[in-house]
């Protein structure tokens, strides 16, 4: 009677070990930043970001998801419709170095078993951590030292399986930062153009600067999670 207390309990056991599902993977797509420097539309992906994730599929509904990523953020001040920015040469070219971790909330049960269950749309609630460049000194010797930075991002995405093992997703994420200085704004207005007439007009100095993501994300799934044992159908 032990034996068999014993073996099915191993039997339990290494089920339940492989009972998750696991997605790694690329995104591509594009990022873009709104705050006191050009565009003030919140997605309009002008620049190139890249980089990688992967999901722990909790249950149908719940992926808890970490991601890396690095993305360009570019403006100037020719794009802006505010006719008193337009007054200054101020362009932005930054890389910023992003890590997430959150969760993704499937609207639908997702499960790649079953054709009609092989695609959702979701919620993405995530933490940031991000790495950018900001400038100190003065007008005539400054240099850049590297910042970290905190942000709230979220977003939707809807993904699906398109080939076996191979999910595609499309996801918009935009991220909140507690910082008003990610496009050196400060920087420009008390140095750059302290002798400017209309220097205390750059800026906005009540609101904090965003960023956002709009791509795609090309994933590769591999575990064997009970609820995705069926065969499909």
């Amino acid at each position: 009677m032990k034996e068999k207390i014993i073996v099915l309990v191993l039997i339990w056991f290494t089920t339940n070990s492989h009972a998750q599902l696991h997605e790694f993977g690329t995104t591509l797509g594009g990022s873009n930043y709104v705050g006191d420097i050009g565009s003030s539309m919140l997605i309009r992906p002008n620049a190139p970001a890249v980089g990688l994730i992967y999901k722990y599929n909790r249950n149908p509904r719940i992926s808890y998801r970490i991601s890396y990523t690095s993305m360009k953020i570019i403006a100037n001040n020719s794009e802006s419709k505010n006719e008193v920015m337009q007054q200054f040469d101020t362009p932005l070219n930054k890389t910023i170095r992003e890590l997430t971790a959150g969760i993704d909330f499937n609207f639908s049960e997702y499960q790649i078993s079953h054709w009609k269950k092989a695609h959702t749309p979701y919620l993405i609630f995530e933490l940031a951590a991000f790495y950018y460049k900001k400038a100190e000194g003065t007008a005539e010797n400054y240099s850049y030292k590297s910042q970290l930075g905190i942000a709230i991002p979220f977003g939707t995405g809807y993904k699906a399986q398109i080939f076996n093992n191979i999910i595609l997703g499309f996801e918009v994420r935009i991220r909140y930062t507690f910082t008003d200085d990610l496009d050196d704004s400060l920087f420009y207005k008390n140095e750059i153009l302290k002798d400017h007439p209309e220097n205390a007009k750059f800026g906005d100095p009540n609101t904090n600067d965003w960023y956002a993501f709009t791509g795609f994300t090309i994933t590769y799934t591999f575990g064997k999670p009970l609820y995705y044992s069926t065969k499909r159908r």
